[in-house]
């Protein structure tokens, strides 16, 4: 009689190595430098104020008027550079070529009306500069939402600023269905792809907690433990269906370990921002399209940090957030 395998003991520390990771994440600090120039629109100006409103002590943001940053590279420790354009598509630029320039690029964002008011962005920073082309308010948040969940702090930034969180949510969800899916078609070894698996959807678990502002706590215990159930559930169904359709096992086992993981991370999701019980019909992905495949048969916290740094001369309105007026 065949062996058992069980959960190899290197994924087990894995998993354990990823908890104190994501423990260590929540501590880290992140920033951000808002930059308005003149003739800004004032629905930019106005999704800028909503958007980056720091809800933990771990974040910064640092407002400057363009002109005043022109020439002045990025702070060696900002994470994210968001540049409200208006009629200064020249220093728009120039801030934006500095911030590819750096030892450690800094990713850019620049708010414009319409594509065509972008400005001219030098061949080969594209990676690093996004352009949010929009008018109004809620569609530049989304939009930038969008940017930073590409971003390689968006982890940090989403634990800080609530508006990017469902963007940047459900892009890691993605990523980890997609590298599931590889696993479940290319495991050649019996066994050997459920471990991987689970090691990713623990970490994806944990990536979550983290976006939305959750510590290491009892409620985390029943999230892994959840995914873990899942994880087993999936792989039975696996089994089954690929011995029911011979000739395509790798394919379904694809299909299952791609939605399996959609799934396990909107059930977490949900789990986290007290949406439960899931509708499935909420739940959307795209499965793997395999029909033309041919088969044989049928505490009290510290206030954030928002530093207003406008130029010598600027004016705001009594009260304001240090964002530049425009009109």
């Amino acid at each position: 009689m065949a062996k058992k395998k069980g959960i190899p003991v290197s994924k087990i520390l894995e998993v354990v190595q990823d908890v104190q990771s994501a423990s260590a994440r929540s501590d880290e600090q992140v920033k951000v430098e808002v930059l308005v120039g003149d003739g800004a629109h004032p629905e930019h100006v106005q999704a800028l104020k909503k958007a980056f409103v720091p809800e933990t002590a771990k974040a910064s943001v640092l407002v400057w008027d363009l002109a005043s940053r022109a020439q002045v590279a990025p702070d060696a420790d900002t994470d994210l550079v968001v540049i409200a354009v208006g009629t200064q598509g020249r220093e728009a630029a120039q801030v934006a070529l500095r911030c590819v320039e750096e030892e450690d690029p800094v990713p850019c964002a620049l708010v414009v009306p319409t594509a065509l008011e972008a400005p001219h962005i030098t061949e080969g920073a594209e990676q690093y500069i996004d352009i949010v082309a929009a008018t109004e308010s809620d569609a530049v948040m989304e939009k930038l939402a969008e940017s930073i969940s590409h971003s390689p702090e968006r982890i940090l930034l989403a634990r800080s600023f609530p508006f990017c969180r469902k963007a940047v949510a459900s892009a890691l969800i993605q990523e980890s269905a997609l590298a599931n899916a590889g696993v479940g078609a290319i495991a050649f070894i019996p066994n050997a792809d459920l471990p991987v698996m689970l090691a990713t959807q623990e970490k994806l678990a944990l990536d979550l907690m983290n976006v939305y502002g959750k510590g290491i706590s009892a409620q985390s215990a029943v999230d892994l433990a959840m995914v873990a159930g899942a994880g087993f559930a999936y792989r039975a169904l696996a089994r089954s269906v690929s011995k029911a359709v011979p000739g395509l096992g790798w394919a379904l086992k694809s299909a299952i370990g791609f939605g399996g993981t959609v799934i396990s991370g909107k059930g977490v999701e949900a789990h986290i921002t007290g949406e439960l019980p899931i509708d499935p019909s909420s739940i959307s992905f795209t499965m793997p399209d395999f029909r033309h495949a041919k088969v044989e048969e049928d505490g009290k916290e510290e206030e954030p940090i928002i530093i207003p740094l406008l130029s010598q001369g600027a004016q705001t309105d009594s009260g304001d957030s240090g964002y530049i007026e425009i009109g």
